[in-house]
């Protein structure tokens, strides 16, 4: 039997009494104690609980989610729960981002643009671009492409009416100084006459004018085309011999090939970098005490040791006469051969080039540059304002280089955006006087000279501080100020650009402008100037537009920059086609295409090769350059003569093609012989206005396309049974486990892998390489070139490409020409085009392009 629980209190019938009063003393003794020991437990939470920072707070101070938000905790402990946090791998959720107004102070601004500029350099433009144009990266450089808004037309409409502004400044400049003779001998070993003059020409030694040379690896031509450089040379005084004194160049390169042009200039001239170099000891500091780290030890005897003294008295050795200079960083890379009697220097970001295309050019050229006052260069100033007179930059010398000393371009700017209209403060000039009466100062720069290049630097007015003399000075808004006259003067170069100079070809003169080089820092300066007077800026596409409205090519598809094209197209192209849908997909193997997304030019020309050598098979393919075999090839195609036998089998010829009909040409297009039958169907369709396709390329079998199906439907059975698996895996686990069991991971990502590259390979047709003929027999036309670039051309009014046939298949397609009959006129010298993603066969003339080593853009 259970005792039953005895009760405390008396008043109900226990036996504890309680006091009836308690004694102050001994319970503020007690209290005492417990807030000791209250105390003491808080300091030990703090510093070595296992509790966190934010759980040790009151319950009426704690917030949800504080262990993410150090912000709701009290400020006393925000710096130790981060602390926590870090430690526990849980990062806290950061803030909001900084705000707009933190992010655009100057200082963090700046800090963030050179962050960004860590992996592509960028121009002194680019901000201005960045707001305006879609950017790109190319060539290590951060480009604009095209304009975010509709300005195809506006900026052919420029091109050839007004003005169109690109900043070109991403070509290098490499400056190379030097004997005459040791660089006339150095540059015949990478270029060759037959491409055109010389860069040691007579015509361009002078100074007068620019030139272009089209450079090759040493010894290779014309095979090994690296790239197309312009160059210029530093003029001259009468007083100094041209053939003993020290001449200076400066080569513009492209950035795709620079490095590669500058390793065989490097391997050429035998240089070697100056970054680390020897100089000798001067007498009297060679007592003094030197570093360390800069003079080298003297190599002990290999025969005395230190310990043991030799009997016979060596001779006593001298410490070493020279030391040792290493920079740390050379913003311009500079190299010079053993003799020092060469030297090439990087011009890094030394210059800004912006380049005007059109006949009002030269308007805008002169509404933004006013020429500085200056007794020396007032012939100079004279000569450049009355070339800028005239009507169009085509009116002058051919590649005339002028140099101009002008005022800050910020006195010259309009309030807002006007259309420039020449103002004619002296009677105007003929072009004639003009040519014949040149100062002979026209090309002198200050430019050539680094010191006045970094003098120009440290002496520009930075806007905002000429902003602020503005609002101090400037008592009429627009009117000139006094300390405006004080600003240093802008020296640039001009550089003229001639256009089309064969109207046969192309319109007379289209693609005509100027070329503008000035010193680092006044880009922007100079471009908002230009832009208010109304030039039209463009991008890269307009560099391509342009030179094909020429009908030239920028990048040849045998130099560096063209093969990096058309792998960078080709990447992009299949990667495209291989997002899409089965279903939407184009079937090339039923096309009769075998490469749809490049142009196969080393196995074109090995299928056109008349005998095939064991040796031909490694040989590479060129573009004909040479100016005398491509006017035999256009006499032999007006007198329906064969070709020139000297030229080789792996050469390729550039054409433009003008198609004649409806429809549309795309890159890659293919080039085809047209048949007798393909003649007389024309005459039909001529006679009856007919405007459809000559001839439809018949549907090929595809021999894939049950493999296709059949190995795509068993990788879906694979894949569901491995999903079964895991499936009864993760059931079988369940039934002895104490807790949840998720499934396992699919672990099927190199089966995913394998399956697309066999799917690759099985939609896309036999690699050309494997298969001879493949190429010029793929389809029921014998294919003999091919199209790099094509659109619709605004100055014919049609559909136009580029191209490159064979002189095989062009021999060919002289032979098979028909014969005219009675007294008509011989037959148009035409060929089929049609597109990879079609069937349909269209003609199209053409005609040879004489000049593919100096074009006319």
């Amino acid at each position: 039997m259970s005792t039953q629980k005895v009760e405390y209190d008396a008043a109900v019938g226990g036996r504890v009494t309680l006091p009836s009063h308690v004694t102050t003393y001994h319970y503020a003794a007690g209290a005492l104690q417990e807030i000791r020991n209250l105390v003491a437990d808080c300091q030990e939470t703090t510093q070595r609980s296992s509790k966190l920072i934010f759980q040790t707070l009151p319950k009426h101070m704690r917030r949800r989610a504080m262990s993410h938000h150090p912000k709701r905790l009290p400020r006393k402990y925000r710096q130790a729960h981060k602390s926590q946090m870090g430690k526990g791998g849980n990062q806290p959720v950061n803030g909001k981002r900084p705000s707009r107004k933190y992010r655009r102070r100057p200082k963090n601004l700046m800090r963030e643009y050179v962050r960004r500029q860590r992996r592509h350099v960028w121009l002194e433009t680019h901000i201005w671009h960045a707001k305006r144009f879609h950017m790109v990266d190319r060539w290590g450089h951060r480009l604009p492409y095209a304009s975010c808004d509709k300005t195809y037309r506006a900026c052919y409409r420029a091109s050839a009416e007004h003005c169109l502004l690109q900043d070109i400044s991403f070509y290098g400049c490499v400056e190379l100084r030097g004997p005459l003779d040791m660089l006339r001998e150095g540059f015949a070993r990478l270029t060759s006459p037959q491409c055109g003059p010389r860069i040691t020409a007579r015509t361009f030694l002078s100074g007068r004018r620019e030139g272009s040379v089209e450079i090759f690896e040493d010894g290779r031509y014309p095979y090994g085309a690296l790239q197309r450089a312009s160059f210029m040379w530093r003029p001259r005084r009468e007083e100094e011999d041209e053939e003993q004194a020290d001449h200076t160049l400066w080569l513009w390169l492209h950035p795709s090939g620079a490095q590669a042009v500058l390793n065989q200039l490097i391997s050429v001239f035998q240089l070697k970098s100056t970054k680390q170099q020897k100089l000798p000891l001067i007498e009297a500091v060679a007592g003094e005490k030197m570093d360390v780290d800069k003079i080298e030890p003297v190599e002990l005897s290999k025969k005395t040791s230190p310990g043991k003294t030799n009997s016979k008295k060596m001779p006593e050795q001298k410490p070493l006469r020279f030391w040792t200079k290493t920079k740390a960083f050379d913003p311009q890379p500079s190299y010079s051969n053993s003799d020092g009697t060469l030297h090439l220097v990087l011009l890094q970001r030394e210059f800004n080039r912006f380049r005007l295309t059109g006949p009002r050019a030269q308007k805008v050229i002169l509404a933004s540059l006013r020429p500085h006052q200056e007794e020396e260069l007032q012939d100079q100033a004279n000569y450049c304002q009355a070339a800028l007179q005239l009507s169009s930059p085509a009116e002058l010398l051919s590649n005339l280089v002028m140099g101009h000393l002008v005022v800050d371009p910020r006195l010259q700017r309009p309030k807002k955006r006007t259309k420039a209209v020449g103002k004619v403060e002296q009677p105007p000039s003929s072009a004639g006087d003009l040519l014949m009466n040149q100062p002979k100062s026209l090309p002198e720069s200050p430019l050539w000279s680094m010191e006045a290049r970094d003098r120009l630097v440290k002496g520009i007015m930075s806007t905002h501080k000429y902003d602020q003399l503005r609002e101090q000075h400037a008592v009429v808004p627009g009117a000139p100020c006094a300390f405006e006259q004080q600003m240093q003067a802008l020296p640039v170069i001009l550089i003229q650009r001639p256009g089309s100079q064969d109207p046969r070809y192309k319109r007379l003169a289209y693609g005509c402008g100027w070329d503008v080089i000035a010193p680092a820092g006044y880009g922007m300066t100079l471009w908002l100037t230009l832009t208010m007077w109304g030039a039209r800026p463009g991008g890269l596409r307009e560099l391509d537009t342009v030179a094909r409205e020429a009908g030239a090519e920028v990048h040849l598809p045998d130099t560096l920059a063209g093969v990096q094209r058309a792998a960078a197209s080709a990447d992009e192209l299949r990667a495209r086609y291989f997002r899409m849908p089965p279903n939407k997909r184009t079937n090339y193997r039923k096309l009769a295409v075998v490469s749809p997304f490049t142009a196969p030019w080393r196995h074109l020309v090995r299928d056109w090769r008349a005998s095939l050598s064991p040796t031909s098979e490694g040989l590479s393919f060129y573009v004909v350059r040479h100016r005398q075999q491509l006017e035999e090839i256009v006499e032999s195609i007006r007198h329906r003569s064969p070709m020139p036998q000297t030229l080789p089998d792996d050469a390729i010829i550039q054409i433009q093609l003008k198609l004649l009909s409806r429809g549309h040409v795309k890159d890659n297009a293919l080039i085809c012989l047209p048949t007798a039958a393909d003649h007389k169907q024309r005459w039909r369709q001529l006679k009856h206005n007919d405007q459809a396709p000559v001839h439809v390329e018949p549907t090929q079998p595809d021999l894939n396309e049950q493999l296709r199906k059949e190995l795509r439907q068993s990788h879906r059975l694979k894949l569901k049974r491995l999903r079964s698996r895991r499936v009864r895996e993760k059931r079988r686990l369940q039934e002895t486990a104490t807790k949840r069991v998720h499934i396992r991971p699919a672990s099927t990502a190199h089966l995913v892998r394998g399956q697309l590259q066999k799917m690759c390979r099985l939609w896309l047709p036999t690699d050309p390489a494997e298969l001879r003929d493949s190429v010029r027999r793929q389809c029921s036309r014998q294919v003999f070139g091919y199209v790099s670039s094509a659109g619709f051309s605004f100055t014919e009014a049609l559909v136009c490409a580029v191209g490159y046939v064979t002189p095989a298949g062009l021999q060919q397609l002289i032979k098979e020409l028909p014969k005219p009959k009675g007294n008509r006129k011989q037959s148009p010298l035409m060929c089929l085009v049609r597109d990879a993603d079609s069937r349909d066969y269209r003609w199209a003339s053409f005609q040879v392009n004489l000049n593919v080593a100096s074009p006319a853009f």
